[in-house]
């Protein structure tokens, strides 16, 4: 059974020593601003499963890979797309974990995975620890829909307070609640409905054209499966998207809304292919972890927007490797059968 931290003397004195670690002038300025850069370019680091275990060789090694990409990329924002932390200890190792993105002083962010809530935290309480500390994005979301971790990131043009690009942040949860029916979790009814009404409000306060945006989760969609032998998709397929049972529709509001131009996943470390489907990118980071399933490099995905254009370019990200698999949309999916 889950030993849950929220009143019991452990929460309060680990709550302690976060507030304590974090408690320098950063800690007071609250949701800092993203922007594009004097460029026009905003890049962001997706890293995935690190599956990060307490004080272990392998512990380090990632907190090392993570730190190099960290350094050499020099990006805008992190976005971790869940199963971040699976062992006990486990705030302590959160703790570690987020170390690292504080002392680099980047804005990051996390959605969370279907393994994420097994060990000594709840879903809510890993939120509770991490949406106050230095750089952190993250909020928990509306209390009325399904999960934690649902919210919106506005990205401010270079030169003005004006929003020029969107994250949507979803928590595509853990496994199915239906009785009867086995397999991973998805992203609810309430938390589509909540995107279109903001998609359809977001349009609205940008003269009726929708924003230019992204979207982050953690379990990919059924749709990813269908870029399986498209000429334009590019990357590594060792294995079939473990895609939840229930397709909940989220793919088809978002192509209906007409903002979001790319998805980003995790939850399959064997995979890191990107394809385009109804215009729209399909797309995995590519497995951070070492503690856990995989033979695929361990990295991280780059993604790198361009103000004011509906357009990104992405790679994968490795330690021992140049950039592999570099698409540009939608150039890269020109002139080729993407439905």
């Amino acid at each position: 059974m889950r030993k849950s931290y929220g009143k019991t003397l452990k929460s309060v004195i680990l709550s302690l020593i976060v507030f304590l670690l974090f408690s320098s002038g950063v800690m007071s300025q609250g949701k800092a601003d993203i922007r594009f850069n004097a460029h026009g370019k905003f890049k962001i680091v997706q890293f995935t499963d690190i599956h990060l275990s307490y004080n272990t060789t392998k512990a380090d090694s990632v907190i090392t890979l993570i730190r190099t990409v960290l350094e050499e990329e020099n990006p805008d924002l992190i976005v971790v797309t869940g199963d971040i932390v699976c062992s006990d200890n486990t705030m302590m190792t959160w703790l570690q974990l987020t170390k690292v993105f504080i002392d680099a002083k980047i804005p990051w962010t996390v959605t969370l995975g279907n393994h994420d809530d097994e060990y000594e935290m709840t879903r809510q309480e890993i939120i509770d620890l991490i949406k106050d500390m230095p750089y952190c994005l993250t909020v928990n979301g509306p209390a009325n829909i399904y999960g934690h971790g649902n919210y919106i990131l506005r990205i401010k043009s270079s030169d003005s307070p004006k929003t020029t690009a969107l994250l949507y942040c979803f928590d595509s949860n853990s496994y199915s609640p239906i009785e009867g029916i086995k397999g991973y979790g998805w992203v609810k009814f309430n938390q589509i409905e909540w995107y279109r009404k903001q998609s359809e409000l977001l349009t609205g306060e940008n003269r009726n054209i929708p924003y230019p945006a992204l979207a982050f989760f953690h379990i990919p969609l059924p749709e990813y499966k269908e870029i399986i032998g498209n000429p334009s998709t590019i990357g590594i397929i060792n294995e079939t998207p473990c895609s939840p049972p229930i397709n909940s529709g989220l793919f088809s509001s978002m192509a209906e809304k007409g903002d979001v131009m790319g998805i980003f996943t995790g939850h399959d470390h064997d995979n890191n292919y990107i394809g385009c489907l109804n215009g729209i990118c399909l797309a995995y980071g590519t497995k951070t972890g070492l503690d856990n399933y995989g033979t695929l490099k361990k990295g991280a995905r780059i993604i790198e927007l361009y103000e004011g254009e509906r357009k990104f370019s992405t790679w994968i990200r490795s330690l021992d490797s140049n950039p592999e698999f570099q698409v540009i949309y939608p150039d890269s999916f020109i002139g080729f059968k993407t439905e």
